[in-house]
């Protein structure tokens, strides 16, 4: 019965508990193998690291291991997969790898903008958007008319570099809308910066008799007064909280003053409408979180 209830010594060791080397001998060594030059006779060029390149068969572009890189492999995928292949000779391939070459290099060149036809498009977007003119005018007017001037002045081959810039309607879309967002964060970036800046508010409402809501900003920038429009943005039915809470974030951030113009000839209030969509209530709502205003 003691024997059943005498503890082993832990200092003893038997010749299980030693430790095994068998893992560490039975690991194999991960052999890299390098493409031949000779293996263009089964189509197969190399891609990836150089160290470790996986080889390619040139018609299929088919990817396979580095492992495979032997000649058995290379030569039981040709006859497998491509079997009408298996006769060519190496200048038949090389041809080939010379056709994807150039292929790539027709599709890349096709679809990617040069800087200077993208700069162009976004100078033209802002001229649309300056004049306020419809967005179709870029391609309907504006890109025929530089055609025009360009293969009369400059001769047919220039025109192929006018027709890089793109003007459609939904490109002009784009390209404003990026420009707004850029200068946006730019000007937050100049508000959060400095030390003091004002805020004027400004409600009106449009042809659609929607109630909007404008946003004047005037603070210094390098030893000059510079004035900014923030926003406009179309003011909810009850802008109880809605019309302070956009503000508020700014007006912690060192807004000195705040201003609101309210105007008969500019703002149309519905009937039986109480001051809480007004700009001044806008004020007092954000003069409750900020006590320097």
């Amino acid at each position: 019965m003691d024997k059943f209830l005498r503890r082993k010594d832990s200092s003893s060791r038997t010749d299980d508990e030693e430790p095994s080397t068998s893992v560490t001998k039975n690991l194999k060594k991960v052999v890299k193998r390098m493409y031949d030059k000779d293996y263009f006779k089964y189509g197969f060029s190399w891609c990836g690291d150089e160290m470790a390149p996986r080889p390619q068969f040139i018609i299929c572009v088919d990817q396979l291991s580095n492992e495979s890189t032997v000649p058995s492999k290379l030569k039981r995928h040709l006859y497998s997969s491509h079997p009408s292949c298996a006769n060519k000779d190496k200048q038949y391939f090389k041809r080939c790898l010379e056709q994807n070459k150039k292929q790539k290099k027709f599709m890349k060149s096709a679809v990617t903008v040069s800087e200077k036809a993208l700069e162009a498009s976004y100078h033209v977007a802002k001229l649309i958007a300056r004049q306020k003119k419809p967005h179709t005018v870029g391609e309907t007017l504006i890109k025929p008319a530089c055609m025009e001037i360009v293969r009369l002045m400059l001769g047919p081959n220039e025109v192929k570099e006018v027709i890089k810039v793109s003007l459609s309607a939904d490109t002009v879309k784009r390209r404003i809308h990026d420009m707004s967002s850029d200068i946006l964060g730019t000007l937050i970036k100049k508000l959060l910066s400095v030390e003091k800046f004002a805020l004027q508010i400004d409600e009106t409402t449009d042809i659609k008799n929607k109630v909007q809501l404008i946003a004047i900003v005037r603070f210094v920038d390098e030893d000059f007064i510079k004035e900014h429009d923030l926003f406009c943005k179309e003011a909810p039915e009850r802008t109880t909280d809605r019309l302070a809470n956009p503000k508020t974030k700014f007006c912690n951030r060192g807004c000195s003053s705040t201003i609101h113009d309210t105007h008969k000839h500019m703002v149309s209030l519905p009937p039986n409408s109480s001051l809480e969509g007004t700009p001044s209530y806008t004020i007092t709502r954000v003069g409750i979180s900020n006590s320097d205003l």
